[in-house]
């Protein structure tokens, strides 16, 4: 499964949004914002996914970031849309949003681990589109692998 190269991003209003193929979550805890350990590709990223037909990309994101990170978000905040390229373009819904506790493990059959980054975070690899997204709209926080 090939790393997805940051093309750009898009700041559409919700009222403009396009047909995202996936969604992800800025998800900031009390001590950084929460990356997952993709087993497959075998980088830190943000938690997220692929929307389900008939989905909301704003369900697919609370979905994905309980089933990846063990996180339920508050009020999810609209970013805009990443473009990315993994051999072929796709573009996915940002979100971000606060969740109050984040588990001190996170095992499954996609993730193997769960951490935190701040700005000082060191965390490699990091996914580019990740990166891209974290420097833009992260807060300060070092990465803490748990």
């Amino acid at each position: 499964m090939p790393l997805a190269r940051f093309i750009a991003f898009h700041e559409f209003p919700t009222s403009e949004l396009p047909s995202p193929a996936f969604a992800v979550v800025i998800a900031i805890g009390p001590a950084g914002v929460v990356l997952v350990h993709n087993r497959y590709r075998q980088v830190w990223e943000l938690p997220g996914g692929l929307i389900d037909a008939g989905e909301t990309a704003e369900a697919a994101a609370r979905r994905e970031l309980m089933e990846e990170a063990g996180c339920q978000a508050q009020a999810l905040e609209w970013l805009g849309i990443v473009e990315v390229d993994d051999g072929r373009r796709h573009h996915g819904a940002v979100f971000r949003g606060r969740v109050p506790s984040v588990p001190a493990t996170m095992i499954n059959e996609e993730i193997d681990g769960i951490g935190l980054w701040t700005p000082e975070t060191t965390a490699e690899p990091l996914g580019a589109c990740d990166r891209a997204l974290l420097q833009r709209f992260g807060p300060a926080a070092p990465f803490n692998r748990r």
